[in-house]
């Protein structure tokens, strides 16, 4: 089976109206009163509004992103680690190269936040996590009265996660690498009418289309919670003027009409896609939420 999403026309539009995805050069997502830039059903920007932030509803999915470059500082790693457990700081020390210290460490503190700003009851430290059969963190405690579901992605120079009441919702974001975007890989890991989009393409269109198609497969792969006992061949991505599709191999067991994808470039050199499994009709209002930075104080 295949689904596709339609190209979001008037009507379209204004249904996403909180399907946004905002950017601004201070490196977190834009702020309610900042303009952010609203993207249709095929990805492509249908307007530039300044969304209001309401609280968290069944049908919502909140995004937030961080540039590491433009918010990274010793008092700013420093809050992050406040806010995680005595493991994530272990963990994060073990880390060889300070960069990846660096994003685990943003990328940690901001799901801890983000949590946070979905519960506002529930201290960003106060949160624990277990992992499910095949690797995937959810949480453990405290107990809510409605269960909330994260995913959360880290990559060179920017951290993402999603906030959601569905279960089924993935994020992936990645470093547009041209050293990683080799045709090796593709052959190795994408299904056949992937790769055959990919052959005779410019070497910076070749780069963008490899990781539209790795985004989009591993925040489907997270949003499932499969990790990689799901063959990356086995399902197939169709990107086209009319929308992002999605189609399975026969013996892979998912209804492409429930699943939703939307991308983004939170910058020039990354890009980031969304997975929504929910089968929510129309798919989940995806919402830039802006998190207050803890180390610039109240008045930050």
């Amino acid at each position: 089976m295949t689904a596709r999403i339609s190209r979001a026309g008037p009507d379209g539009t204004r249904a996403r109206a909180e399907r946004c995805v905002g950017k601004n050069p201070t490196g977190s997502v834009a702020a309610a009163i900042r303009p952010v830039e609203c993207f249709g059903a095929d990805g492509h920007i249908v307007s530039r509004l300044t969304p209001l932030i309401r609280p968290m509803t069944a049908d919502t999915l909140d995004l937030y992103v961080w540039l590491i470059e433009a918010i990274d500082s010793g008092p700013a790693r420093e809050a992050c680690r406040e806010v995680m457990s005595a493991d994530e700081r272990q963990r994060a020390d073990r880390f060889v190269f300070e960069r990846h210290r660096h994003q685990f460490i943003y990328a940690h503190g901001m799901l801890r936040l983000a949590l946070s700003e979905a519960a506002p009851d529930v201290a960003p430290s106060d949160w624990t996590f277990a992992t499910g059969p095949h690797g995937r963190p959810f949480i453990a405690a405290p107990a809510r009265p409605r269960a909330l579901y994260f995913n959360l992605s880290h990559t060179e120079g920017c951290v993402a996660c999603v906030v959601s009441g569905h279960e089924a919702v993935g994020v992936d974001v990645e470093e547009l690498s041209p050293r990683r975007a080799r045709m090796e890989t593709a052959e190795g890991v994408f299904s056949r009418d992937e790769i055959a989009s990919l052959q005779g393409l410019l070497p910076d269109e070749f780069v963008r289309g490899f990781f539209d198609y790795w985004t989009l497969k591993e925040a489907y792969l997270k949003a499932r919670g499969v990790g990689l006992h799901l063959p990356l061949d086995r399902f197939s991505m169709q990107i086209s003027p009319d929308g992002i599709g999605v189609s399975f191999d026969p013996e892979i067991d998912d209804d492409a009409g429930k699943w939703r994808f939307t991308q983004t470039s939170p910058s020039s050199l990354h890009r980031l896609s969304i997975a929504d499994g929910s089968g929510v009709s129309g798919g989940l209002a995806i919402r830039t939420r802006a998190l207050r930075h803890p180390w610039q104080g109240a008045n930050g």
